[in-house]
């Protein structure tokens, strides 16, 4: 599997182009500096959440190619502290 990351950088980057290109287009008088800081105010939160997203879905993939490589395996489940000191206690008992 491939490495990728996505910096929110250069997610924030994408957006705030693609939004102000998207507002050139269409009929509205030239933005000013206030519209410029909200732009990119909002383009940084995009950035996060889809950075976010990014990254849950690659989770998701290597969880998915990991339980496609070993199907035989089956389910591990973790041993409670109890169940390990009962464990323990009866190995004592048997020495």
């Amino acid at each position: 599997m491939e490495k990728k990351k996505t910096s929110k950088k250069a997610l924030r980057g994408l957006i705030n182009d693609s939004m102000v290109e998207a507002l050139s287009n269409l009929e509205l008088p030239k933005s000013g500096k206030k519209v410029k800081k909200l732009l990119q105010r909002n383009s940084k939160k995009l950035a996060l959440i889809f950075a976010n997203v990014i990254k849950r879905q690659d989770r998701k993939k290597k969880k998915e190619a990991k339980f496609m490589e070993d199907p035989g395996k089956g389910k591990s489940r973790k041993r409670s502290s109890k169940e390990v000191k009962v464990e323990h206690h009866h190995k004592l008992e048997a020495v």
